[in-house]
C-alpha cells in the first residue's frame, strides 16, 4: 500500500471501504472494526445515534447492521442507513465523517462520489471473483434475513443463478470497472478478497500501517483470530457461509460459467484475475 510510512503518525480515520455486494464487504468491515478497536480509536455515528433504541426490534437482523456506519452516495444527496430499513439524508457530512472511524458503502460511482471520496483520508475497494460473489448471493437470499426483508422469487441457489446471472454479473462489471478505472484519480486502494483470506496476518499489518494505527504483533494476532472462518460463522451464520474462493464450479453449470466469463472476463483480466 502506498505511503504507509508517511501516514504512520497521522490521525487514523476516517476510512471509506467500498465493495460490490457479497464481495468480502462484511469481512473487511470486521477487519477495520477490530483494528480500530485494538488501537483504541473506534468511533461510530450509528452506534451513538438514538436509533439504537430500536435494536432488537427487527426480527432476523443478524449481521450487525446496527453497528455499521454505512453511507449511500447518490447524485442528489448522501444518506446514512441501517441496511435499507432506515435511510436518512446526511445534513452535515463533515460532522458525520468526524463521528466515524470507518464507513462502508456499496454505492456505484456517480457525480457526487467525486466530491465525497476525497473527503476521506483513506479509500479502499475490495474486489472478489464475481462468480464466487454470485454463488454467495445465491445462498444468502435463502436466509431468514433476506427472506423477510428482501424476498426473492428463487427458492434455491440454483434458481437464483438461473434468474439473476446476467444482471448480477453485469452490475459487478459496472461497479468494479468504474472503481478500478477511477482508482488513481480518486486515490482508491484496491484490495482482493482472495489474497486477504490467504494471508490475513500480512494484510492486517498493511491495513493498520496504511491507516496509521500503531499495533503490535500480539494485537494483530488477536484481530486475525477473530476474523477466522469459525469465529465469523459463529457470530453471523446467516452472513458468513464458507468464505474462500473458487467454489463457483459446484453451483454454476459449464454453460453458466462460460456465460459468466463472457460478461465479466474483460474486467476480471483488467483488474488482474487470471481467467
Amino acid at each position: 500500500m502506498a505511503n504507509a510510512t508517511a501516514v504512520a503518525s497521522a490521525v487514523a480515520a476516517p476510512v471509506l471501504h467500498v465493495s460490490f455486494v457479497k464481495s468480502g464487504s462484511y469481512f473487511l468491515w470486521q477487519a477495520f472494526d477490530s483494528l480500530f478497536r485494538a488501537a483504541g480509536q473506534k468511533r461510530s455515528f450509528v452506534q451513538s445515534h438514538p436509533i439504537q433504541r430500536l435494536r432488537g426490534s427487527w426480527p432476523d437482523f443478524s449481521i450487525d447492521q446496527f453497528d455499521i456506519d454505512q453511507i449511500l452516495v447518490q447524485d442528489e444527496a448522501c444518506y446514512w442507513q441501517v441496511e435499507m430499513q432506515h435511510l436518512e439524508p446526511i445534513g452535515d457530512l463533515d460532522a458525520y465523517l468526524a463521528a466515524c472511524s470507518h464507513v462502508w458503502t456499496h454505492s456505484y460511482l456517480c457525480e457526487r462520489s467525486w466530491e465525497v471520496y476525497p473527503l476521506f483520508p483513506r479509500v479502499c475497494c475490495i474486489v472478489r471473483d464475481p462468480r464466487d460473489a454470485l454463488v454467495s448471493m445465491a445462498h444468502f437470499v435463502q436466509t431468514p434475513f433476506m427472506r423477510r426483508y428482501h424476498p426473492h422469487a428463487a427458492r434455491s441457489p440454483e434458481e437464483y443463478v438461473a434468474l439473476e446471472l446476467d444482471k448480477f454479473l453485469g452490475d459487478w462489471v459496472r461497479h468494479v470497472g468504474e472503481h478500478w478505472r477511477a482508482r488513481r484519480a480518486l486515490d482508491i486502494e484496491i484490495l482482493f478478497y482472495e489474497r486477504m483470506v490467504t494471508d490475513l496476518p500480512a494484510h492486517l499489518r498493511r491495513l493498520a500501517d496504511w491507516v496509521g494505527l500503531r499495533l503490535d504483533d500480539a494485537q494483530l494476532a488477536t484481530v486475525a483470530a477473530s476474523l477466522g472462518l469459525d469465529a465469523m460463522q459463529q457470530k453471523n451464520p446467516q452472513h458468513v457461509r464458507k468464505g474462500g474462493s473458487g467454489g463457483f464450479g459446484k453451483l454454476l453449470t459449464e454453460i453458466q460459467q462460460e456465460r459468466a466469463l463472457a460478461i465479466c472476463g474483460p474486467v476480471m483480466r483488467e483488474v488482474g484475475y487470471e481467467v
